[in-house]
């Protein structure tokens, strides 16, 4: 592993500060704003969720198509371009006109498209294309970027709020992407078109070599739209998004009705952010031992047994076990399902396949926090809604192992 990273140093490095950086984009960093905006803008808690959520449910049909343009497109004006984005909508909620609230709906699908979106895709797609037998060490090192950020951004920005007013703030969030972020992509980028023309020499090969059968396929997207274990798939890619937004948008309400403390609950991040860090590296290690497809059906059972621990138990230390068990969870899962594209459709036009996939993450974490509410408004229990989620999860990973089993007869896996 050592040896890896030292060898490939500074392309690791660029997944793992794009992937930093699309923390601006991320529900755990916007909110930490939410009281200042709504404030300033004289926005009710319904229309500031309502201008969200409706950003974040456009911006994951915009990624299918945004996102596929990673594979037409030099990766490094690619990174410029969604950099310059984001840059531009940081800039546009540091300068919105309190008299003008309603124009954060086109700023926060910005945020949303650029940051929480094309972002991570550039650092997973890089990644799972340009490695091959490491490819599940690179995505779990580049995704240690998110972690930090959700590690450290939020202290952070609370010390920088006490300084600073949330404008000022985005500012800063904005002088960060333009003056540091692209010189550093830049930099780490030098050299890139030995290494393109290196992978597409070694697709050209493995073609040639395997005379158009499955193994070695390099599948378009209109081909994975007429396959059916595709579409197996999706149940089990939108699960932890969807499970774990709902969860966290609503979990002041989950939280209190459990008669636990807010300060308790966020103490226990700190598991979570953990357990996400040593998960995604041990599911490196073994995506490149085993392969990805076997590796399929781990995440979700484990993510089941930590809701069990929500959903059933009021003691202080089921919340220590749900964030740890949905922290291995979702550390293993984003790992092994960000592996698995190349691995089963190969590598040409993964940049559009993974734009497919990842749009339905988005898609779902834009729908849970409606649904939930809705559900608690009508008197349903936190404790019926999570066993309600345990089930799912069980048809999910029921239609996971649907998708193996499609998957490895056509790669002839035993």
């Amino acid at each position: 592993m050592i040896n890896f990273i030292l060898t490939n140093a500074r392309f690791l490095a660029f997944g793992f500060v794009v992937a930093f950086a699309s923390s601006f984009g991320q529900t755990f960093y916007v909110s930490l704003f939410s009281e200042e905006i709504r404030s300033d803008l004289n926005l009710s808690h319904g229309d500031f969720g309502a201008f969200y959520s409706a950003a974040t449910l456009i911006s994951g049909f915009a990624v299918i198509w945004f996102g596929k343009q990673i594979d037409h497109m030099d990766l490094r004006l690619y990174s410029y371009l969604v950099i310059v984005g984001l840059c531009t909508a940081a800039l546009g909620l540091a300068f919105l006109p309190s008299a003008l609230p309603y124009f954060i709906f086109p700023i926060f699908f910005l945020v949303r498209l650029c940051g929480q979106g094309l972002m991570s895709h550039i650092s997973v797609t890089a990644m799972a294309r340009y490695f091959h037998d490491n490819r599940g060490r690179a995505i779990s090192i580049a995704s240690l970027g998110l972690s930090l950020g959700e590690a450290s951004l939020p202290l952070l920005t609370i010390w920088i709020l006490s300084w600073l007013d949330w404008r000022e703030a985005w500012v800063l969030n904005a002088g960060f992407l333009g003056f540091i972020l692209m010189p550093l992509v830049f930099f780490l980028l030098r050299g890139h078109s030995e290494r393109d023309a290196r992978m597409n020499e070694q697709i050209k090969r493995q073609s040639l070599a395997s005379g158009g059968d499955d193994l070695h396929k390099q599948w378009s997207r209109r081909e994975v739209l007429r396959d059916t274990a595709f579409y197996l798939m999706l149940p089990g890619l939108g699960t932890l998004a969807f499970i774990v937004t709902g969860i966290f948008f609503h979990q002041i309400h989950i939280v209190t009705g459990k008669g636990w403390s807010m300060a308790w609950f966020a103490g226990n991040f700190t598991v979570y952010a953990a357990m996400i860090t040593i998960s995604a590296v041990v599911a490196g290690i073994l995506v490149d031992r085993f392969g990805a497809l076997r590796l399929l059906l781990v995440h979700i059972p484990i993510f089941l047994i930590g809701l069990l621990f929500l959903g059933l138990s009021q003691h202080l230390y089921a919340a220590t076990l749900f964030m740890g068990f949905i922290g291995i969870s979702v550390g293993f899962g984003s790992t092994v399902t960000s592996a698995i594209w190349a691995e089963v459709y190969g590598t040409r036009n993964i940049g559009a396949i993974r734009a497919m996939a990842m749009s339905v993450s988005v898609l779902a974490s834009a729908l849970s926090p409606a649904l939930f509410g809705w559900l608690f408004d009508r008197d349903v229990s936190a404790e019926v809604v999570v066993m309600g989620c345990v089930i799912w999860c069980a048809l999910a990973t029921f239609c996971l192992w649907c998708a193996q089993r499609h998957f490895m007869v056509r790669k002839k896996i035993g």
